[in-house]
């Protein structure tokens, strides 16, 4: 239960805190609570990354393992680096936009620290039930930061986010339930939704009933994870949310859908069905990834770009996860959440200086910026997989899986889809970053605006030159 109360206790002290304190407080409190709480963190769930405890039971309906305790620090992780980068980020929009309401920032502060909070729980609960409510309270608090510049393109993105993510979450739930109905069978004529109990018993599931509920599940968890062609939230919500939080919502909310499919195509595999959570995540992750390829061609907006490239690494992570590779999943969910929170980050800091969001209008930001441009450059190469970055590694390790598997038509849409994404995201960066520069624009390549996509940045690029993706692969 400690753990629990960690979650908890952080999250709710910073929101109230945001509430109820000065600006200039929350943007103190905020990123150090952040950083407290993975500190914490870290220290609790050491015995599962030692390999002297595999579980920690917390109660009856939560618990940790190995898997869920990397996602746990993950996502714990790029909260705090959004917080400490928000500090700047908002001292910057400030003083460009005098008129800035500080309702909003404060309203902001404490939407996102619950909503970190919510994505924690997804990663310790051992109840389907929980899973589901913890799952639906992220797109709750996710829709105020989406909201967060209060015009009609905002309210346009966030009235999509919660209509489209609550019919999947729907359809999640009344997977849920079928789960629920193939359980009360045999020895287990009550039912369960607890995890370790459906493994348990898993030869004595309901055949059927397990089968329609996991597709129901995978098509409800797959509308909030953004696989194609649920997709149609993702690109307006990455792309009206302010550059902090699109860093969230890219580096971490997906990958809590994408847990959530993974828990149940782990229980499916252990049916008579595994042929089926083997194929239908691997197909719609390979049909996902070849189609934002195609999307990322001709896209207009800076942030909707880079929201068509998390979508198709979430369509590479569903390969992972159809692999029943957690090793390659949790990899591929960590280069993809490093590069991408430091590339939505960056580009927050290129729309403040262009004064626009619009590709076709930002040019000139190497010459403008030399700092920011050079940053931007080496994300942008991170998160197409371009060696020696981490990205690459893991794509090569999914793709020789697959070799292995003789999976080939996979092989060859995945190549497809990151040969595609590559040369779309070389064309696009390359003419934001050359030319000249307009004649209004500002430079903001400062220290404060690049520290933490800096990190970020040698983070990504230690993953690919050292052995932690191989120890990674070892210990998971």
């Amino acid at each position: 239960m400690q753990l629990l109360t960690i979650l908890l206790l952080f999250p709710i002290l910073s929101a109230l805190l945001a509430i109820s304190a000065g600006r200039s407080v929350t943007r103190v409190v905020a990123p150090l609570f952040s950083w407290i709480q993975v500190a914490v963190l870290i220290y609790i769930c050491q015995p599962l990354f030692t390999g002297s405890q595999q579980t920690i039971i917390l109660s009856d309906d939560f618990a940790v393992d190995r898997i869920a305790a990397y996602f746990l620090v993950l996502t714990n992780c790029i909260a705090a680096f959004s917080f400490t980068h928000a500090v700047a980020f908002f001292k910057t929009e400030e003083s460009i936009k005098k008129s800035v309401d500080p309702q909003h920032e404060k309203l902001y502060y404490a939407a996102a620290s619950l909503f970190v909070a919510a994505m924690s729980f997804v990663f310790v609960c051992d109840n389907l039930g929980f899973l589901w409510i913890s799952i639906e309270a992220t797109t709750l608090f996710s829709a105020l930061l989406v909201y967060y510049s209060r015009d009609k393109h905002a309210l346009e993105a966030t009235w999509k986010y919660l209509i489209v993510c609550s019919v999947g979450i729907a359809f999640a739930l009344l997977g849920t339930v079928l789960i629920f109905a193939s359980s009360q069978q045999n020895s287990m004529t009550a039912g369960s939704i607890c995890f370790h109990t459906l493994i348990k018993h898993g030869s004595e599931l309901q055949p059927k009933l397990l089968q329609l509920g996991y597709i129901f599940c995978l098509l409800g968890y797959g509308t909030k994870a953004g696989v194609f062609p649920l997709h149609s939230w993702l690109p307006d919500a990455h792309s009206e949310a302010p550059a902090p939080a699109s860093a969230m919502l890219s580096g971490a909310l997906l990958n809590c859908a994408l847990f959530a499919i993974m828990r149940i195509t782990d229980l499916v595999k252990l049916t008579s069905h595994h042929d089926l959570a083997t194929i239908l995540p691997m197909d719609w992750g390979a049909l996902t990834a070849v189609a934002a390829a195609l999307l990322l061609v001709y896209q207009s907006g800076l942030k909707r770009m880079w929201a068509y490239s998390s979508i198709e690494n979430v369509g590479i992570m569903l390969i992972a996860i159809g692999l029943g590779s957690h090793a390659l999943f949790f990899l591929q969910a960590l280069n993809h959440s490093i590069a991408k929170v430091a590339l939505f980050l960056l580009s927050g800091n290129i729309i403040q200086e262009c004064g626009t969001k619009e590709l076709s209008k930002i040019r000139g930001v190497l010459k403008s910026s030399p700092l920011l441009g050079i940053l931007f450059a080496i994300a942008a190469a991170a998160v197409t997989g371009t060696p020696p970055f981490g990205a690459f590694i893991a794509e090569w390790m999914i793709l020789a899986r697959n070799a292995d598997a003789q999976n080939w038509i996979i092989i060859c849409m995945l190549l497809a889809a990151l040969a595609l994404s590559f040369v779309a995201i070389c064309i696009h960066v390359g003419r934001l970053l050359m030319g000249a520069a307009r004649p209004n624009q500002v430079s903001l390549g400062s220290v404060s605006n690049s520290i933490v996509p800096a990190i970020l940045c040698v983070c990504a690029l230690v993953l690919g030159l050292s052995n932690l993706p191989l120890l990674l692969v070892n210990q998971l």
